[in-house]
């Protein structure tokens, strides 16, 4: 299930954002975390695992004009590689159900992934 962060849910989404490889340091993650936080047209999205409860993916997504352009897609580490396909799909889907009148797309760095999503549907 997707959520939109909370500001209480800060460690969380600072402890996902640390597994990004272009996240070098807790500065860098802190300064990502805050850019989210400065814009309303910019939103990070979690999902929530329905049969542990716990999050494992962040989403890092803005609002551009008619689209909505997902810039991070981290998977926790106990998300297995086998599983992020499938696990992609059902987050795309979920995507498109809250932002019904957006196109979603992704970041040059993500656009590989939501692409395979979109041609798993």
């Amino acid at each position: 299930m997707l959520v939109i962060v909370r500001k209480d849910q800060s460690k969380i989404v600072m402890g996902l954002l640390s597994y990004s490889p272009n996240l070098a340091d807790i500065a860098a993650v802190q300064r990502e975390y805050d850019w989210y936080q400065s814009d309303d047209s910019r939103d990070i999205l979690l999902w929530r695992d329905e049969e542990t409860h716990h999050f494992t993916v962040l989403l890092g997504v803005a609002q551009v004009y008619n689209s909505l352009v997902i810039r991070h897609i981290v998977f926790s580490p106990e998300v297995l590689n086998r599983q992020k396909r499938r696990l992609g799909t059902r987050i795309y889907k979920a995507l498109q159900a809250q932002y019904p009148d957006k196109v979603l797309m992704g970041s040059i760095t993500t656009q590989k992934y939501v692409m395979a999503w979109q041609n798993e549907l």
